[in-house]
């Protein structure tokens, strides 16, 4: 998938099950659910592994859902710390400001990613680790 591509199945494909993940930052400051579809154990189901810099210094792990399937249970959005980065300033990258957890990236161009999260399945719980199917996605050369 390229930056631009759309995560999201195209319309008239078959609907796929869904699972719904508990997650939450280090400290527990912030819980919240992602329901993704297909379920992560499901081949189809691809987990990003990006080399550019954020991604590789925080370990992140990605999954691209709607907004709408993605539900803050604990604290608001506004309280997470936001940090944005480069010439472009297209993404926010949102932690928590007690434990400093990367908890997922949300874009700020419309025309980039619009209604999406990028959330960070190394928040999950109860996620074997190993199942995932990785895609490499260099960032680096973005």
């Amino acid at each position: 998938m390229s930056f631009t591509e759309s995560p999201i199945l195209a319309a008239g494909s078959p609907k796929l099950e869904s699972a719904t993940y508990q997650a939450s930052c280090h400290c527990g400051r912030f819980e919240y659910s992602v329901t993704h579809s297909p379920p992560l154990t499901d081949p189809r189901s691809e987990v990003i592994d990006c080399n550019c810099s954020i991604c590789t210094r925080n370990g992140y792990l990605i999954i691209h859902v709607p907004e709408a399937k993605f539900k803050l249970e604990k604290g608001s959005e506004d309280e997470f710390t936001t940090y944005t980065f480069g010439p472009k300033h297209k993404v926010a990258h949102y932690f928590c400001p007690s434990c400093g957890t990367s908890c997922f990236c949300k874009s700020l161009d419309p025309g980039f990613f619009a209604n999406m999260k990028a959330v960070n399945v190394r928040m999950f719980k109860d996620v074997e680790f190993k199942s995932l199917h990785l895609k490499f996605m260099d960032g680096k050369s973005y």
